[in-house]
């Protein structure tokens, strides 16, 4: 009997592996996933935030106004444009803007050097999980950069010279 219990404990060490195993790929395959989804936004930051405003009208005015890009609100198409969160008097929420084309998107996240100086900013927008994985990395992207290095980040990945950063924690 306890020859046959071990058997069985072996087996459902053997299934709990895998069931881990196929948990962790599951959550890769849902944050690639988010990340697809978020591909065509952008987030702007710090844009004063009024009662009953149009967002997309407003980021429109801005990329004109602060991005120096001509005529956007005739040219760029955005499908939809909101603030993030819940509404806090204490902060402002940055708007979340859904590009119709990538390549109007990447002419706005290109253009955003001109809020160099600025409170503005820019950024593209990934979930959670990519967020705080480029939270880690920004540090020994940036040490790196110090030691003048090439480093870039590129969704969750960290590339020094080329070559993919591996931690080894």
């Amino acid at each position: 009997m306890l020859e046959n219990l071990n058997k069985k404990q072996k087996e459902i060490e053997l299934l709990t592996g895998r069931l881990k195993d196929h948990e962790h790929l599951m959550q890769h395959e849902v944050t690639d996933l988010k990340c697809r989804s978020m591909r065509d936004n952008l987030l702007f930051f710090k844009i004063p935030e009024e009662k009953d405003e149009q967002c997309e009208k407003k980021i429109l005015i801005f990329m004109e106004s602060k991005l120096r890009i001509e005529n956007a609100s005739r040219d760029i198409k955005l499908h939809r444009v909101h603030r993030k969160g819940r509404y806090n008097s204490a902060k402002i929420r940055p708007i979340v803007a859904k590009f119709a084309y990538y390549p109007d998107r990447e002419q706005v996240r290109k253009a955003s050097k001109e809020l160099k100086g600025t409170p503005y900013g820019i950024s593209e927008q990934y979930p959670r999980e990519v967020m705080e994985t480029r939270q880690k990395l920004i540090p020994i992207m940036k040490k790196a950069r110090e030691e003048n290095k090439e480093a870039y980040l590129r969704v969750d990945k960290l590339f020094i010279d080329g070559r993919e950063y591996k931690s080894n924690a």
